[in-house]
């Protein structure tokens, strides 16, 4: 098949999030599945600055925006089996320091999702799958539907939109509506404002998540930010399949970043000598107490408000270790400098991000929590698996969905999981966690199984691809 992936931002061009993971990964396991598989991506500052050296252009055009004719520049390179086309345009993305949070980033993204169809009339390149993500993609189908009625080649498209977080909807003021090229119709407006979000999941084909416990949660208002009886309507032409985890980025066998380099053949010297080096760099003292690790930006949505209500109360016992690495909320941060200047010995911070020194918790620590009050897929408890870290997680979308939680009677399972937002319930999870780490035949039998576990990007390619089959049939 002929597949061609729209997105805002992919590893290793620009990323500001999960969704740069996906089309840094996804595209090139169905290229290795023999599919002639292609990207394209807005041409962001970052992007000019570090791989301009390596494009070659291919064709300009320009197109209507309002009153405004604007320059549409189309340059590429080839990156593992994948031709990467980019969407340059100086003023909306080439001097823009941010992907997003600009004023006009509703009239940026619409200058986007055009350019993107009208460059398929330009290169005659018309994939069997158009396959969009997130919002800042989302109009694509209905400018196809719109303004390439009378043309078969858009006719015949198919399109597949993902929706990777449904709180991110692209919602802005009616008077963008000029600028966006196509007649107004109800598609476009959800209270009241154009919403690229809407948009998409109304008129593409399928509509896919990032989990399928997700695809079940946003059929919820709790969930759905207001989307939940759209998706409804839809929930025939929607499927929910798990992202991957890119296995050779994150494997402890080659990782140059941690301590020590360890598979399953060297598992407890691996998984002693990180925790080792981790205790040192955060100035902690005891190699005897488990250490719960977190990477994490630091907001509501992530569980940290259960966090703060019951973390304490084992750190009062000397019961764990507990380190946290990100940055958020102010407030947060706050707190657990609080904690760090009450526990020091036994509480470990860095507020920012470094790669690092995540990769060193994700090998160094016992356990990692992620108690998120939701999670469309998640990427940390994957990781933290992967590198023999045993997971304490909410059972929500994506966590739900990779985490079976540990049953002390049959010794089943491949982490901890609690069901409801409500931290004595995490608590007493933790707790489980906390007995099973002092019988240690048990833990490390524990640590080999998750290590073992497969969330490979192939397996989810060969999803996707069974989904496009059946897209074609439609």
């Amino acid at each position: 098949m002929r597949l061609l992936f729209v997105g805002s931002e992919a590893t290793p061009f620009a990323k500001t999030g999960g969704l740069a993971d996906v089309l840094g990964s996804l595209p090139q396991a169905l290229a290795k599945r023999g599919h002639e598989v292609s990207l394209v991506l807005p041409k962001h500052r970052i992007i000019k600055e570090k791989f301009q050296k390596k494009l070659t252009f291919v064709k300009k055009y320009r197109i209507k925006v309002h009153t405004k004719d604007e320059y549409v520049g189309i340059e590429t390179l080839d990156h593992q089996g994948i031709k990467v086309y980019f969407i340059d345009n100086e003023y909306y993305f080439g001097y823009r320091e941010r992907l997003y949070g600009d004023y006009d980033d509703g009239e940026r993204y619409s200058f986007f999702n055009q350019a993107v169809v009208q460059m398929l009339n330009q290169l005659d390149f018309f994939p069997d799958i158009l396959h969009l993500n997130d919002w800042q993609s989302g109009l694509i189908p209905y400018i196809i539907h719109s303004n390439y009625q009378d043309d078969s080649r858009y006719q015949n498209l198919k399109t597949v939109f993902t929706i990777h977080n449904i709180a991110y909807q692209g919602a802005f003021s009616k008077a963008l509506l000029p600028y966006l090229n196509v007649p107004f119709k109800a598609e476009l407006e959800f209270d009241n404002q154009i919403n690229f979000l809407k948009t998409a999941i109304v008129t593409a084909d399928y509509i896919t998540t990032v989990s399928p416990t997700y695809k079940e949660e946003l059929t919820y208002e709790y969930f759905s930010f207001g989307m939940s009886e759209l998706l409804k309507d839809r929930f025939g032409r929607m499927e929910g399949i798990l992202n991957g985890l890119d296995s050779e980025e994150f494997n402890p066998k080659t990782d140059e970043q941690i301590a020590l380099k360890f598979g399953l053949h060297n598992y407890l010297k691996g998984k002693t000598l990180n925790k080792e080096a981790l205790l040192k760099i955060f100035h902690l003292e005891s190699l005897d107490l488990p250490v719960i690790g977190m990477v994490s930006r630091l907001t509501e949505a992530k569980g940290f408000p259960l966090v703060e209500e019951v973390i304490e109360a084992l750190l009062a016992e000397q019961k764990i270790q507990f380190i946290v690495l990100g940055s958020g909320d102010r407030d947060i941060e706050a707190y657990f400098n609080h904690l760090k200047q009450k526990y020091p010995k036994h509480v470990g911070l860095y507020f920012g991000y470094s790669d690092a020194l995540a990769r060193q918790i994700y090998a160094g620590s016992n356990f990692f929590l992620m108690p998120s009050r939701f999670e469309p897929c998640g990427l940390a408890q994957l990781i933290s698996m992967r590198y023999g870290t045993l997971p304490i997680v909410r059972e929500t979308g994506g966590l739900k969905d990779t985490v079976q939680p540990y049953n002390k009677y049959t010794h089943e399972g491949t982490g901890f999981s609690f069901a409801n937002y409500n931290a004595h319930e995490m608590l007493d999870v933790i707790r489980e966690a906390i007995e099973l780490y002092n019988d240690k035949k048990t833990y490390k039998s524990l640590i080999k199984r998750v290590m073992q576990e497969d969330f490979s990007w192939e397996r989810s390619a060969s999803k996707y691809e069974e989904l496009y089959q059946r897209v074609k049939e439609i």
